[in-house]
């Protein structure tokens, strides 16, 4: 059976995978991995991708791309042969560097977009490399923790957390610092075509169910002691003895990987107002 084509589109956001040829170590120093970012940095100096997360492993790599007008192959394209070239050159050697062809994950919906980061941040701390995901330098997560908008875009994810940039990078951090919720993490993110068509499998709607996590309805009542509340809640009730009940429900929501847009709307609260429940 041939291998199902890669779809691919303008703004389209993708999960790339590339391991070192027999998995071997072609990141070996800290020459190899700027060498990966200078070759990244070089394909999009005419900005034909949004590169919105990354990391660099001794023997593999990770990238959240989003297209533009040009597709993701001829980028990849010209990312790895440029690389390969280089490492070559630079080692003295001829021979193939990379294994196989990439992988090309299709995000399906931008709800992953948070998830899918930390899990592509959290692979030094996955590899026993580092404690935390802040204490690795070869990830994009350095980018979103310290604001810093150079090479990669990240105005997108860290927007999505809250409109006020303060409250983006503390809820980034807040986020990145969670451990993953999801047991067999490495099957959701890098083994399908698509990430969220195992949500399709099992009939989950995107609006109900997120990485097999409670729905933002459970996650309610299970802070709230009755149905009254619950439903006062629902209609954005302002009563003052409502608010633990309802920052419980921002903090359990957020660590289920909702966004602060998502949590406020579902109780008729803004975004902000959310994000300053858990402050």
């Amino acid at each position: 059976m041939g291998r199902k084509p890669r779809v691919e589109y303008k703004g389209a956001i993708y999960h790339v995978i590339k391991r070192g040829n027999n998995r071997e170590y072609i990141f070996q120093n800290r020459e190899d991995k700027e060498s990966l970012l200078a070759c990244l940095e070089d394909a999009n100096k005419e900005e034909v991708f949004n590169l919105l997360g990354y990391v660099i492993m001794d023997n593999h790599y990770h990238l959240m791309i989003e297209t533009k007008e040009k597709p993701l192959h001829k980028i990849m394209q010209k990312v790895n042969n440029t690389y390969s070239k280089n490492y070559n050159k630079r080692h003295k050697r001829s021979d193939h560097v990379f294994g196989g062809r990439y992988k090309g994950i299709l995000v399906k919906d931008d709800k992953y977009l948070f998830s899918l980061l930390r899990y592509i941040h959290y692979n030094p701390v996955r590899a026993k490399m580092c404690e935390n995901i802040a204490q690795y330098n070869w990830s994009s997560d350095q980018f979103y923790r310290n604001n810093i908008k150079k090479q990669v875009h990240i105005d997108k994810i860290l927007n999505m957390f809250s409109p006020n940039r303060r409250m983006a990078l503390e809820a980034y951090e807040r986020f990145m610092d969670q451990k993953e919720p999801i047991i067999k993490a490495k099957d959701f993110y890098e083994e399908g075509h698509e990430i969220g068509e195992l949500e399709k499998e099992n009939n989950s709607s995107p609006t109900e169910s997120r990485n097999n996590n409670k729905n933002l309805d459970e996650i309610l009542r299970d802070v709230v002691d009755n149905e009254d509340d619950f439903q006062l809640i629902k209609s954005g009730s302002r009563k003052r003895y409502l608010r633990n009940y309802k920052i419980s429900y921002v903090k359990a929501a957020v660590e289920q990987g909702y966004t602060f847009k998502e949590i406020g709307n579902h109780v008729e609260v803004s975004a902000v107002a959310a994000n300053k429940m858990v402050q």
